[in-house]
This record gives structure tokens, C-alpha cells and sequence, in this order.
């Protein structure tokens, strides 16, 4: 039995060798991105393939039970790491760390399911992290790949997995190098972080999406999100779940994609939402090596990059209603500043007319209703 035939696996079964022209179109899409100048990769697993589990099914267990088969431990995490070794030797592309999770304690990948996944017990989330790391020193690629764990899908439950596969004494061993965490549920993302500082672990919040919308809604729910994360959790990286998703006839937009797509037929136009240009009002301009700063306002990210005397804020209107800001920038010497915006009134991501003075150190302008302003500001120095 195979189920999530749509997503298949470099051993399409036990007594297989190895397909390494499986899956092309994701293939297509990693390539595309290194291209292009992507340069930190993550390789992540939704499920053991369907001949390790216990099922016999890649979407889940029995009564969403753990579905990795404890004989396959071993050979789960040879199998992960010979993908990625196959990358680094045969493709020049090198994975920094190595996901064997995703999800693996939320209690939603059952058998016949919709979605590839697989449910572990901290026992078998333990053993597995112990194996892929010896096969990593094993394989020569500790150097170069480590273990990220677990893609729990809230933060009390990626506190928890932390904590239940800390007792094996998983980070004696320099195997996990960082903690990814979804942000769909829970509270604790003061805490959460506190850990990752702890233990002196990297830490992304490596997936959130919400559905899409003709209008702002979805851009300002996305706005708040990126906003309360990383004010709280603090992660070093944030990222959206599904950047384009098929979506046929028209579909309203209900579905998670920034960019909506029809998959069966190439000459259907992009549908390309507010969401994407809500998300780019942030993504374009805080770019890597940006440092988040203080910002009194609960509204608003601040970052700058010193080296480049830059500095960027991006300020939500979250109200149906316009409102008047002022916004205080006099702890720097701002020589020159443009200001871009996505709102309802058919703007996405608009150069502004330079019509603004500071005064006092004080920039006042009208923001309209349900809108994200990003100001980019030329400074030549930090006051204080």
C-alpha cells in the first residue's frame, strides 16, 4: 500500500536502488532557487518512506500512532543522509542541516490522510537524532551538515520534544545545531527562545501560513504574525509556508499561497496576491545580515544594517481606519529616505512620492486604512 504517490522517494522501495531522478519538479525548484541566489538549504522529511512505516502508509499511523517502524531506525537515517550526501558530491549543493521531522507529536498524520506525515514518540525522535548524526560523522559530512529538530507545530510542544530528548543526552553530542519551531499555535515564545539561548542553538520559526485573500486581510494577519514572532520568539529566520500553490479556477484565493497558480495549464495567469506584496514589504528590505531592533510600537519591526548605513521600519496599519503616525527617528542622522506601501486602494508595494519632512527628529505622515508602510532611511551615523 502507498499512499502520497504525488511526493515520491529516492528508494521507491526496500529492495530498490536509489531514483535520483525522482521528484524533478522539487528538484527543479531547489536548483532554481540556488540560481538565484539562494545559499542556506534545509533538507526536511514529512515521513519515513512508505515501506519503513508501520502502516504501510506515508500520510500517518494507525489511529495516528507513531508510525516509524523501530527495525528501520537505522536504516531511516542512512537513508536521509545518503540524500544528502548525494547532493554534496553529486550536485554541489550542500544542506546545513538536516530535518528527520516535521510535525512529529501534533497528533494529525494518520493512515489514508490528505497530507504526507508521520507521528514519533520522544523515544524514536531520540534514537533516530542519535543515528543520523553518527551516519553524518559517518559519511564525512558533520562538518558541513547538522541535525535541526523538530518542526513541532507550537511552541509548548517544541519546548517539549527539547526537553524529553535532552534526557538521552541528545545535546551532549554535537549533532542538533538548531531548534525549528511552527507557529501556528501557542503562547510561549519568550520561553522558547530563552531555551534556544540556553543550549546555544540556532533557532527559525520555519513554518506559518494562513489562507489567502483578494484584499488585506491576509496580509495584515501575515503582518501581525512576522511582527509577534520576531518581537518574542526572535528567530533568525522566519518563513512562509507555500509560496505559490495550485489554485484552479479562480478559487477566490482559498488556499495558502502568496502566488496562486493552475498547475495543469501553463498559460493560466499568475494569480499574484496582496499577501505576496505584504510579505515582500518586509522580505525586500530586511534583507540577511540585517540586525531587528527596539521599536516602541507594537506596529512596527525596525532593523539596520550598519555597514551599510541603512535602516528600515515597516509599520502596519492594522485598523479599518486611517491613523496618523509619528514616528521617531531622532537616535540617527538620516540624510535621505524612501517610503513604499501595499494597501486595498491598488497599491503593492508603491515607491511613495517623497512628500514628508522630519522635523524635530519626528516623521509624521497618514497612514490609510488595513495598509504596511516599509520606510527605508540613508543614515550617516547612530546618534545613540
Amino acid at each position: 500500500m502507498r499512499i502520497g504517490g504525488d511526493v515520491p522517494g529516492f528508494r521507491p522501495c526496500e529492495k530498490c536502488d536509489y531514483n535520483w531522478t525522482s521528484d524533478a519538479n522539487q528538484r527543479w525548484i531547489l536548483f532554481a532557487a540556488k540560481d538565484r541566489g539562494a545559499d542556506i538549504f534545509e533538507a526536511f522529511s514529512n515521513s519515513p518512506p512508505y515501506w519503513m512505516t508501520n502502516s504501510g502508509c506515508s500520510s500517518g499511523g494507525q489511529n495516528y500512532a507513531n508510525n516509524l517502524n523501530s527495525d528501520y531506525y537505522d536504516k531511516f537515517a542512512d537513508y536521509l543522509t545518503e540524500v544528502v550526501k548525494w547532493y554534496k558530491d553529486e550536485q554541489g549543493l550542500t544542506f546545513r542541516t538536516l530535518e528527520p521531522f516535521n510535525e512529529p507529536t501534533t497528533g494529525y498524520r494518520g493512515e489514508f490522510g490528505s497530507q504526507e506525515g508521520c507521528t514519533y514518540e520522544y523515544l524514536a525522535m531520540g534514537e533516530v537524532v542519535n543515528k543520523v548524526g553518527a551516519y553524518l560523522n559517518k559519511k564525512g559530512l558533520s562538518n558541513t551538515t547538522s541535525v535541526s529538530i523538530a518542526d513541532e507545530g507550537l511552541f509548548e510542544g517544541e519546548i517539549v520534544t527539547i526537553a524529553a530528548i535532552s534526557v538521552l543526552n541528545i545535546f551532549g553530542e554535537p549533532y542538533v545545531s538548531q531548534y525549528n519551531t511552527h507557529a501556528y499555535y501557542g503562547i510561549l515564545r519568550t520561553k522558547l527562545f530563552d531555551i534556544a539561548k540556553n543550549y546555544d542553538k540556532r533557532l527559525w520559526m520555519s513554518e506559518w501560513g494562513s489562507w489567502s485573500s483578494k484584499d488585506m486581510s491576509a496580509s495584515i494577519r501575515l503582518s501581525e504574525k512576522i511582527l509577534n514572532d520576531m518581537r518574542n520568539l526572535k528567530p533568525v529566520a522566519w518563513v512562509y509556508w507555500q509560496v505559490i500553490e495550485h489554485a484552479p479556477n479562480g478559487n477566490d484565493g482559498y488556499d495558502y499561497g502568496l502566488i496562486g497558480a493552475d498547475f495543469s495549464n501553463s498559460t493560466t495567469p499568475l494569480d499574484i496576491r496582496l499577501s505576496f506584496y505584504g510579505f515582500a514589504q518586509y522580505t525586500k528590505f530586511i534583507r540577511p545580515g540585517y540586525q531587528i531592533i527596539s521599536s516602541s510600537d507594537d506596529d512596527t519591526l525596525a532593523a539596520q544594517d550598519a555597514s551599510k548605513k541603512t535602516l528600515v521600519l515597516v509599520c502596519t496599519n492594522k485598523n479599518n481606519a486611517s491613523d496618523v503616525w509619528n514616528i521617531n527617528v531622532s537616535k540617527f542622522n538620516i540624510k535621505s529616505f524612501n517610503a513604499y506601501r501595499t494597501s486595498n486602494d491598488n497599491e503593492t508595494l508603491k515607491l511613495l512620492p517623497n512628500i514628508w519632512n522630519i522635523t524635530g527628529g519626528i516623521l509624521t505622515y497618514e497612514s490609510p486604512a488595513n495598509s504596511i508602510t516599509t520606510w527605508v532611511f540613508e543614515v550617516t551615523q547612530q546618534i545613540a
